[in-house]
């Protein structure tokens, strides 16, 4: 169980607050939760800054005042102290080589194709798009070989870790993106992300029950209503 207890300021709807949103569950941390709706630009308020001065979501503060943002670094801290960091030292090599994958090769592959096809937030570029795919795949079949290798059924040891925590958030949106194509025929993946998405923590992330479960007494934004897209 985790020791972490704070406030956690995020969208209960992207890739990144997700992440975040996850690792509290599943670490079982104390926490609370204040809807961050970007459409309204709510992250780049004043009261949010304080927090992030990106103006980026997730954001966390404990009771203390200790605040945090970037989520790896927030699920890395609620899940401190608990079987998702694994024991050993070879285990969390793993798992931040993982972590590391992610932010260095997976992301920046995955992103461009996100953009365009699922947020739409830039023209549709199907030849960047295809290069980008090209790319993920690389990672995709590392992953399908560590999996296949170590007959694991996790990326970092024999149980869920971070290490495959921070990938969910990106394999959700993989048929919307374009992408389910490329599990098919990567079976451990597959089956990797069959037992991943299974979990009930997972689940609860993307049910959202969590933004009226967690909210605060009072909200810090003055809102009459926290989350209303």
């Amino acid at each position: 169980m985790s020791s972490a207890s704070g406030v956690l300021w995020a969208s209960p709807v992207t890739t990144c607050s997700r992440r975040a949103i996850a690792a509290c569950v599943e670490a079982g941390a104390s926490w609370s939760f204040v809807p961050i709706h970007l459409p309204k630009a709510e992250q780049k308020l004043p009261a949010f800054t304080a927090l992030n001065p990106y103006g980026k979501v997730p954001a966390w503060r404990d009771a203390e005042g200790f605040d945090l943002y970037e989520s790896r670094a927030i699920m890395q801290h609620v899940c401190e102290g608990t079987p998702l960091i694994p024991s050993t030292a070879k285990e969390r090599a793993l798992m931040n080589q993982w972590l590391w994958v992610d932010q260095c090769s997976f992301k920046p592959a995955f992103d461009p194709i996100f953009y365009q096809k699922v947020l739409k937030k830039v023209p549709l570029d199907e030849q960047q798009c295809a290069a980008c795919k090209v790319e993920l795949e690389k990672t995709l079949d590392h992953m399908e070989a560590a999996l296949s290798k170590s007959g694991l059924d996790y990326l970092a040891a024999d149980a869920f870790t971070i290490a495959d925590l921070t990938y969910l958030c990106y394999f959700q949106v993989f048929a919307p993106a374009g992408l389910a194509d490329t599990l098919e025929t990567r079976p451990a993946l597959a089956s990797w992300w069959g037992r991943c998405s299974a979990r009930e923590a997972w689940k609860y992330t993307l049910g959202m029950a969590f933004v009226e479960e967690k909210a605060l007494p009072q909200d810090p934004l003055g809102r009459e209503k926290p989350w209303d897209p």
